[in-house]
């Protein structure tokens, strides 16, 4: 009996040594919130974006706790004075819940102090939330704190049983609760009807809980080991510092981690941006149009236009495509010009460049001059480009300034730079439209999708929408606007005062549109649809209960009805959301998340007032559909071709055929 005795402490000290309060709470806290993650979101996820979201809360939740607690528990061996008896230690164990009892009780007494409103600030939503989560990790850290001095009572009296108390029951409690927790989402997805959160079957979900545990597991080691080290190397120079030792290694630990994923994101940084000046193989070419910038007498070189800024000249239609879909004569060749970051150090000078182009190509004599704020990596949607150039039978121009490189979630940075880009280019255009007469004055539209709608919406930050027909705009299509976007945040407290006419109205398709519509037109349209999550993803999901996810029986389609509420889980799925929300397919057009592509033909003839019979109308959309299929397909073929001529190129070499 003696020997199976010890045979089974062996087991368990193998599985898990003696482990601090703190490391049992983090890793029971960690693996307990695996279950909410698997709660449904805007989009449908899949495995792998399901293990990332499962990981990042996790792990997240796994450092805070560590810090957070290695504080309240330095402060409990402080009240011990670090004695190690054995009536010592039940005694410690027992300050310990006394101590988080009462940090649990401070904590709840904080938040309380600070009920959450619609207009506070983050930093005040922070310290409720902040207040909240340390009261919930004290109180199950006063409860473990009270069994583990019931285990050491035990182990007191009969030492044969000390193996009890090194038993690792954090990780199997924290899985037993995050299992019966999935368990309940699924069953509330069913009672309420809402589609599955993923396309996890039942072995994968085995195996990403494996995965995630692991995961969860290893970072815990790490942090664990360093922290350590820095605590002995704390005591050891910085004697006076002992009974903090474990907190600062804690938090040193932490920092690291934090710098890690830092320099990472800047690593992201440098790729995006040579992405986003790379030359593709479809677009090597120069063009041969004099309306385009790159094209001849352009003052734009082609090889400074970025990858998106030769997409966007490339793709501008000819005479020939008009005529064909339009059925009717082309009025005259498209106008697109595109001012790219590298073609001038500062944006006064982009600036310039583009009304020089805009003076060159002869934009101010056509029908229709489209101001575009594209994207942080410098897309502007084809649809909206094509229809306009379509429905106006090629008498339009379209510009757009570029302020990044990067996609849009990594330009957040680059936009106050495209919101005053934006802003001077509307004054310098509005103030040259003033100098023309009224019959040869263009009609003035503006175009943003996504961070191109912040960019551009912020230009009217502080002012109203009569300011944008005082500078002579005739309307605005807006698509997707990040929940960042000042101007409609404006807009939704203080309407009266922003919008007093109400010129703006924002909608979800385009039936809704013509139902809100009135007799009097409303040239200002914001589309967000309600399961994009672009228009939804902000930093207030830390800190309060966002509008969309109020009673479950008043959200609009698109809204999961069973899903809840919580500080960091929402704020991560919803993060997650943002990839799938943006997951399109060349050529089919769906209204889903964050494409607008099937709404857009509609709101461009409507907002900027333009004319096609439904026989032209059909056949415009299904040319938009051939053609961008025509044209990834063609990007696919060239990338294929290119790599394929690099490889033979790089074998002929070695075999000494080519020189290298």
């Amino acid at each position: 009996m003696k020997h199976a005795w010890a045979t089974v402490a062996k087991v368990a000290d193998w599985l898990g040594p003696d482990r601090s309060l703190t490391e049992r709470i983090a890793l029971f806290s960690a693996m307990a919130v695996v279950g909410p993650s698997f709660e449904p979101g805007l989009q449908p996820r899949r495995t792998v974006h399901q293990a990332v979201a499962t990981g990042v809360i996790s792990g997240a939740t796994l450092v805070t706790v560590t810090v957070a607690q290695s504080s309240i528990e330095a402060f409990g061996r402080v009240v011990s004075r670090g004695r190690s008896d054995h009536m010592s230690l039940m005694r410690r164990a027992l300050g310990t819940a006394a101590v988080n009892a009462g940090v649990a009780a401070l904590g709840y007494g904080v938040a309380r102090l600070l009920p959450s409103r619609h207009d506070e600030s983050l930093r005040r939503g922070l310290v409720r939330v902040a207040a909240q989560r340390i009261g919930h990790a004290a109180v199950i850290t006063t409860a473990a704190g009270a069994a583990l001095a019931g285990l050491d009572a035990i182990e007191r009296r009969s030492p044969r049983a000390s193996w009890v108390n090194h038993v690792p029951i954090a990780i199997p409690a924290g899985i037993a609760v995050a299992s019966i927790h999935i368990v309940r989402v699924r069953r509330e997805m069913d009672r309420q009807g809402d589609p599955p959160a993923s396309a996890v079957s039942a072995f994968p979900s085995v195996a990403l809980g494996a995965i995630v545990g692991t995961g969860v597991w290893v970072i815990h080691i790490g942090e664990r080991t360093l922290a350590r080290v820095v605590g002995v190397a704390v005591r050891r120079f910085v004697p006076q510092m002992t009974p903090l030792s474990w907190p600062v290694g804690h938090l040193v630990s932490a920092s690291v981690i934090g710098g890690g994923v830092y320099v990472a994101y800047l690593f992201v940084l440098r790729q995006a941006e040579q992405g986003g000046v790379a030359m593709e193989a479809a677009h090597q070419t120069a063009v041969e149009s004099a309306s385009v910038s790159g094209g001849p007498g352009s003052i734009i070189a082609f090889a400074d236009l970025s990858r998106e800024g030769r997409r966007f000249v490339n793709m501008a239609l000819s005479s020939e495509d008009i005529e064909s879909v339009m059925g009717a004569p082309a009025l005259r060749e498209p106008i697109r010009v595109f001012i790219p970051l590298a073609s001038a150090v500062t944006p006064q000078e982009r600036i310039g460049l583009a009304l020089d182009e805009l003076v060159r190509t002869g934009a101010f004599d056509r029908e229709v001059l489209c101001l575009a704020s594209p994207t942080g990596s410098g897309y502007i949607n084809y649809v909206m480009s094509e229809t306009l150039e379509f429905l106006t039978r090629g008498n339009c121009a379209t510009v757009a300034l570029q302020y990044s490189l990067r996609p849009s979630p990594l330009s957040l940075d680059r936009s106050a730079t495209g919101v005053d880009q934006n802003r001077a280019l509307l004054f310098a255009i509005s103030g040259y439209l003033r100098a023309l007469p009224d019959d040869r004055r263009p009609r003035l539209v503006l175009f943003g999708e996504s961070l191109g709608a912040l960019t551009l919406l912020d230009a009217y930050y502080l002012r109203t929408t009569q300011a944008m027909e005082h500078d002579h705009i005739f309307g605005g299509l807006f698509l997707g606007a990040p929940e960042a976007t000042r101007f409609l945040r404006s807009w939704r407290s203080l309407t009266d005062t922003v919008d007093p006419d109400g010129r703006l109205v924002e909608v979800d398709n385009f039936y809704e549109y013509e139902q809100l519509r009135l007799a009097e037109r409303r040239p200002f349209v914001v589309v967000n649809h309600h399961d994009d999550p672009i228009p939804k993803f902000g930093a207030g999901l830390i800190v309060r209960v966002p509008t969309w996810l109020g009673d479950p029986q008043d959200r609009p389609a698109g809204i999961p009805r069973s899903t809840r509420w919580r500080p960091l889980t929402t704020f991560v799925l919803t993060g997650v959301d943002l990839v799938n929300a943006m997951d399109v397919i060349p050529g089919r057009f769906t209204r889903r998340g964050h494409d607008y592509r099937t709404d857009i033909p509609d709101f461009v003839r409507e907002v900027y007032g333009l004319t096609a019979t439904p026989e032209q109308c059909e056949a415009v959309e299904k040319a938009l559909r051939e053609r961008e299929m025509r044209w990834a397909r063609q990007r696919v073929v060239a990338e294929q071709f290119a790599r394929a001529k690099e490889a033979i190129a790089r074998e002929l070499t070695t075999w000494g055929v080519l020189d290298g």
